[in-house]
């Protein structure tokens, strides 16, 4: 007979920092929002510290970043300000430690499971991508349709005069294009016209000079018998070409223009 079996206690289970930093700023803990943030400045801190979290960041980098005019005496003091209002806005929902302070630097706890949007955006993507080369599209249409569905609008869209995030936004903002651009390819190929419209009409308002997309959404509407609708297609892009680039649409999208008039197949 075997002795007693024992049993392992099971790990403490860490908590979720969930952080939403596509379109207006948002985080939780457990599920439970921050809402009160005494410092805006300290809010300010955090989503720098969520988009450098693979790496500790000094003090003194903070300090240029955010208060690049003050003297280094009142850079730290305003530093120090925000920290201690960023750390009471997680104290309303938990007692663990956030926001941690080693050598001279700053990082999130790692004790944390930290999610965050942008994240999961940029790696469904990626494999929606290499799904792709590899000819497995509809797996890749999927990893597609949840990117886009995580791209709620540009990065820190409530940050329009930040002048960090604005690489990163013009970044991500090429990235959705492209996986609109795709995602639309793919059900164009599989006759699926209007939601592949759908995705078009998406691109063309992030950037109405996107003729291919133009051009797209025609033939989507041809094949959907919506002639009238593709013929003013073509004139909103003429439009948008001249008012923003002041070019002509190329050869090739006038002669798609004269074959829908002529209900030829596109």
């Amino acid at each position: 007979v075997g002795g007693p079996v024992t049993v392992e206690p099971a790990p403490p289970r860490r908590p979720t920092l969930a952080a939403y930093m596509l379109g207006a700023f948002r985080v939780s803990l457990d599920d439970r929002p921050i809402e009160s943030w005494p410092s805006g400045r300290g809010r300010s801190v955090l989503k720098y510290l969520l988009t450098q979290r693979s790496r500790l960041v000094p003090r003194d980098v903070l300090m240029d970043f955010f208060w690049p005019e003050s003297s280094p005496e009142a850079a730290r003091n305003s530093l120090n300000v925000a920290i201690h209002g960023l750390r009471q806005s997680f104290r309303a929902v938990t007692e663990s430690p956030v926001v941690l302070f080693e050598h001279g630097a700053y990082r999130l706890n790692p004790e944390l499971n930290i999610w965050v949007d942008v994240e999961e955006f940029e790696r469904h993507v990626q494999a929606a991508r290499q799904l792709e080369e590899r000819g497995q599209l509809a797996a890749a249409a999927r990893e597609y349709e949840v990117a886009i569905g995580l791209y709620g609008a540009d990065f820190l869209s409530d940050d329009p005069y930040e002048d960090w995030p604005v690489l990163t936004r013009e970044r991500l903002r090429v990235l959705q294009l492209e996986a609109l651009d795709h995602l639309g390819q793919l059900y164009f190929a599989e006759g699926q016209y209007g939601a592949c419209a759908s995705l078009c009409q998406q691109m063309l308002a992030a950037d109405r000079c996107r003729e291919d997309a133009h051009c797209r959404l025609m033939r989507c509407y041809a094949r959907l018998g919506q002639y009238p609708l593709a013929l003013r297609q073509y004139q909103a892009c003429v439009e948008a070409l001249r008012a923003e680039l002041d070019v002509e649409p190329s050869p090739a999208t006038v002669e798609l223009c004269e074959r829908i008039r002529r209900r030829e197949p596109v």
